[in-house]
């Protein structure tokens, strides 16, 4: 554990000294001599020694000399010297200056036991000090760089003051971060990996691939990343890798997709084969736009996972696809409503709808600047059309077309949206075959919904009803005569009457209120109608029931 030199002139005395003691059980494990003081101050330069035995009287360079000169370069060595009765006022010498202890010669075993366990005992106190020590330093390090790292998130994520910002700008200045003239932040993580990030672990990897220190934090990676956590990185850039940072960025690639990955069975089909990405903004000059350049990672890191791209990609790189397809919009918006208008046809005719389905995320993915959002709400625009074919009008309503919405917007890929939009038109294919297969059925309840809904609307009337559920008002009136027993006209009058009969007995509104509410506003009319059902007028019909 500790590493002592011999400086001793007579070799024999060296010699013997090796063999002494048994040095290994009081913790010596390495033992170097040395012949004269010129030898060994050079020796203990080398090798730093935790004790050094010395001679006094050796040519040259005496032990005095030598041993002053060692304190001033080695303070924390401890020094014994080997001195005769002759040479004692040496020896008194030694202590005052830094020498620990002294042995009269000729050397006897249990006095030299004695003091060389004291000594060691000494090593043994000042380095657990000495460990002590550093471990304090290493906690009230590790604070004040875990504020560091909260005082910078604050600041991206909009929180505190200038005043608090400038604070966080000195002192990322005072601790390296800023020595560069300009600086980027960069935002890296691997899609789907099931690992918590190690942001020390990233600080040291990125800090020795780089060359330079670099501030690592952990966020979300934006929008749509459900539990995905990035890393965030600050990255101090020199005026001549300005136009290169993207070579930088390889670089540290290159080594994270190295790196061995061990994924548990259960995960293995949720982790994105295409590796790390490393989205990075403009690099700037201006520390007080941080905040614009964590954005602009973001958005090109997001703009990488949507659309499948692993590796490096720049800011400028996503913004160029949004002024592309800018550019191209008009020819886009013609294609997609064309193809969404022959998904909703093969939807409705009980054709395939995968061809078409190919058709329209082959567009999609040949436009990536479209952007997330937007693509989101053109798929939610598409469920919504080819939902009225499959269910009753009322049920599609704004609220389940929001629900849409809502898990295409958490989708972070684009196949995430084409799974999650195969998977509602695959739904809503199985509904539309099975109402196929018993049509009858299908259109019968779908008109009694709408006369229980539509009740109140005056132009309720078989050639209303027809033409809501597309067939011919012969048709509907024929099976919905053999299904029920009633014609739809019969079956719309007894509707409105019952309903007229609850609000009678349970409200207080006017006799023509009720009429108008039911869809029957001439109030006369209602009232014969009335009495046909009930056998009394309307008004008759409330004063028997409120007795």
């Amino acid at each position: 554990m500790f590493k002592m030199l011999i400086v001793e002139d007579e070799r024999w005395e060296r010699e013997g000294l090796i063999e002494f003691l048994d040095w290994a059980s009081m913790g010596i494990s390495v033992i170097e001599t040395a012949s004269d003081g010129i030898e060994g101050l050079d020796k203990a330069l080398e090798i730093r020694p935790d004790i050094i035995i010395t001679d006094i009287q050796m040519p040259g360079r005496n032990g005095i000399e030598m041993a002053k000169l060692v304190l001033e370069q080695l303070p924390g060595v401890r020094i014994v010297v080997l001195t005769g009765y002759d040479d004692f006022e040496f020896a008194r010498e030694a202590l005052r200056f830094g020498a620990v202890d002294y042995v009269l010669k000729p050397v006897g075993e249990e006095e030299m036991l004695s003091t060389m366990l004291k000594v060691v005992q000494g090593c043994e106190d000042q380095l657990l000090k000495r460990s002590e020590e550093e471990r304090m330093w290493l906690e009230k390090d590790a604070v004040h760089h875990l504020s560091l790292r909260q005082q910078v998130m604050d600041w991206l994520l909009g929180r505190g003051g200038a005043e608090t910002q400038q604070q966080t700008i000195n002192e990322l200045r005072d601790n390296g971060y800023l020595e560069a003239g300009a600086f980027s932040v960069w935002l890296c993580s691997r899609p789907g990996l099931p690992q918590k990030p190690d942001t020390m672990e990233m600080e040291r990897t990125a800090g020795t691939v780089l060359g330079r220190q670099v501030l690592v934090l952990s966020a979300g990676a934006g929008a749509g990343q459900g539990e995905l956590t990035a890393f965030v990185l600050l990255i101090a850039l020199q005026q001549d890798e300005l136009s290169g940072q993207a070579q930088l960025a390889e670089k540290l690639l290159q080594v994270f997709n190295l790196q061995p990955v061990i994924i548990e069975d259960t995960a293995r089909e949720q982790v994105d084969p295409a590796g790390w990405i490393i989205g990075i903004s403009s690099p700037r000059e201006d520390i007080g736009l941080i905040r614009e350049s964590f954005r602009e990672s973001q958005s090109a890191f997001n703009f990488a996972v949507f659309n499948g791209l692993s590796g490096v990609v720049a800011a400028d790189r996503e913004q160029f696809a949004r002024k592309q397809f800018t550019k191209d919009s008009e020819v886009f918006t013609r294609q997609f409503r064309e193809l969404a208008k022959r998904l909703r046809y093969d939807l409705g005719s009980g054709s395939p709808t995968g061809p078409v389905m190919d058709e329209l995320f082959a567009l999609l993915a040949a436009h990536p600047g479209a952007g997330r959002s937007y693509i989101a709400s053109l798929l939610g625009g598409v469920i919504e059309s080819c939902s009225s074919l499959a269910m009753p009008a009322a049920q599609a309503t704004t609220a389940v077309a929001a629900n849409h919405m809502e898990a295409l917007l958490a989708s972070s890929r684009l196949p995430d949206m084409r799974a999650y939009t195969a998977g509602v038109i695959g739904e809503m294919s199985q509904l539309l075959e099975e109402k196929r297969n018993r049509k009858d059925d299908y259109l019968i309840n779908r008109v009694i919904v709408l006369i229980e809904e539509q009740y109140g609307n005056q132009d309720l009337s078989l050639a209303y009803l027809a033409g809501e559920v597309f067939v011919s008002p012969n048709h509907l009136g024929m099976i919905f005569k053999k299904k029920t027993g009633k014609t739809p006209s019969e079956y719309i009058q007894e509707y409105r009457l019952a309903r007229a009969e609850e609000m009678l007995r349970t409200t207080k509104q006017r006799i023509a209120v009720v009429a108008e509410q039911i869809g029957i506003p001439n109030p006369s009319y209602f009232g014969l109608l009335y009495k046909q059902v009930y056998g009394m007028t309307p008004g008759e019909y409330r004063e028997f029931v409120q007795r």
